[in-house]
């Protein structure tokens, strides 16, 4: 199958249908700005070349606004594994223009996604956790938290794999990773359930850089997304890795 192909029907499995979401988001210090309510809505064509992509929100002080996009199949900016974990991506950072990146995950009918905003394409403005569920809106799995955690280590020796997909949307053979967290450099951020953002607080064309995050789905199982840009600004590859906790025994 055509990589193209293969990266629309990635996005069509998983993604059709409404999440139910809790949208926080934070300054760039970590400081709650606002959390509301949000259904998004994605809904295909007979053929699923098309989709429309729906957000309807509902803020805290009981306004109502929607956003529609039109997606086609060759205009895709996004890029997503068979698993379903992937990325809305921007392609180019552009010194004056926004530049963000929303990374997804997937865990049966939970949806995570992280964004995070540079404004001027420099310095880092805000960063969003939305926590979603396809049944309803969020209230058995995700908590009602909503100010960061403190820093928040992760222990014990967590073994994965690793698979990376690049710009041209071919996705490498697995190979066996070993969790690395944060990266150096990086700012991070410890969102309540169990979830983290790294990502730089300055960005620039000419330094590389990298934003990842992560979420401990269960005590023994997490997932990881990490997107990278090159030292032109341009998207580079972006990697998903999936870790279980072992002991001196094995999987536990």
């Amino acid at each position: 199958m055509d990589v193209r192909e293969q990266n629309w029907n990635n996005f069509c499995n998983h993604h059709l249908r409404d999440w139910h979401g809790i949208w926080t988001r934070y300054s760039s210090q970590g400081r709650v700005i606002e959390s509301f309510k949000s259904i998004r809505s994605f809904r295909s064509n007979a053929d699923r070349s098309k989709v429309i992509h729906t957000n309807s929100y509902t803020y805290a002080d009981g306004r109502t606004e929607s956003k529609t996009w039109k997606l086609k199949k060759p205009e895709i900016a996004s890029v997503f594994f068979e698993e379903g974990a992937g990325a809305f991506v921007s392609q180019e950072l552009k010194p004056g223009s926004l530049f963000a990146v929303e990374l997804f995950f997937m865990h049966e009918e939970l949806r995570h996604s992280v964004i995070a905003a540079y404004y001027d394409g420099q310095s880092l403005k805000r960063t969003v956790s939305i926590r979603e569920h396809a049944e309803g809106f969020p209230g058995q799995y995700w908590s009602t938290e909503l100010n960061l955690w403190p820093e928040k280590k992760l222990t014990g020796n967590w073994q994965g794999t690793s698979v990376t997909m690049t710009p041209d949307l071919k996705v490498s053979p697995p190979v066996p990773a070993k969790l690395r967290w944060p990266v150096p450099g990086n700012k991070t951020f410890f969102f309540p359930d169990a979830i983290s953002l790294s990502c730089p607080g300055q960005v620039s064309v000419g330094t590389p850089f990298t934003i990842a995050a992560h979420w401990q789905v269960t005590s023994s199982y997490l997932q990881k997304l990490t997107i990278s840009y090159d030292e032109w600004g341009a998207f580079s590859m972006l990697t998903f890795e999936e870790f279980h906790l072992a002991d001196a025994a094995g999987l536990s």
